[in-house]
């Protein structure tokens, strides 16, 4: 759907990477986390890959949802969580947000409301034809956790300190036996793993890197964003 119906709020930024833009919204997203941890999502095993020498890939993201164009964006996000995760989640307004769009450069609006979510990822469009918008956008919200029971549910879950957040975003992949090594790291539910299958962050996981590498998160490293 279009960006600018979903966030209205968007028309009177004076943005440029907003301005007489074809924006399209194409997937609802949020960090979960609570005082301790961060948690992820791994792709189901149908949409996992292989690696030119035959390594399976498996993409590590956030949680995410289409819009349906009727409710807040971020309530059908709430509902999965609660359903696939049999998880409680807030939303958190930070205040600002962040844009990050399709060359990687990181824009900032500030004094936003408690509508808009944390950061919006740009990607460039994948398929050509007509009525291609300019980039399709993620929207990703700030989730604090008052209850994370994943390993109950049917989705594979990746558990990550909030101290460690850093070391686990700076590789470009990590060894599915390598994270199990880690003590910051813990794979929630069941799953036999292809041997040496690697995890690979996808589109918000991404996007919370490249904020990283400007300093962008002090507050979700600290730990000092909470409910």
């Amino acid at each position: 759907m279009d960006l600018f119906e979903a966030y209205p709020q968007l028309i009177e930024r004076d943005l440029q990477v907003l301005s007489e833009r074809s924006l399209r919204l194409i997937a609802v997203s949020g960090f979960v986390y609570d005082d301790e941890s961060f948690y992820f999502e791994l792709g189901q095993p149908r949409y996992w890959g292989r690696l030119a020498d035959g390594t399976v890939s498996i993409g590590v993201g956030a949680p995410k949802v289409q819009p349906d164009g009727i409710h807040p964006p971020h309530q059908a996000l709430v509902r999965y969580l609660k359903r696939s995760w049999r998880a409680q989640v807030d939303l958190y307004a930070a205040g600002h947000s962040y844009v990050l769009d399709e060359e990687g450069r990181v824009h900032v609006m500030g004094e936003v409301g408690a509508g808009l979510p944390y950061v919006f990822v740009f990607t460039p469009p994948r398929l050509g034809g007509g009525e291609v918008p300019d980039a399709l956008v993620q929207a990703v919200y700030l989730l604090p956790a008052r209850r994370v029971r994943a390993s109950d549910g049917s989705q594979l879950v990746l558990k990550v300190a909030r101290s460690a957040l850093e070391t686990f975003l700076g590789p470009e992949s990590w060894g599915v036996d390598d994270l199990r090594d880690q003590s910051w790291a813990d794979l929630l539910g069941e799953a036999v793993f292809p041997a040496r299958a690697s995890l690979r962050p996808v589109l918000a996981l991404r996007g919370l890197r490249a904020l990283m590498e400007v300093g962008a998160l002090p507050g979700l490293l600290s730990g000092s964003l909470s409910a």
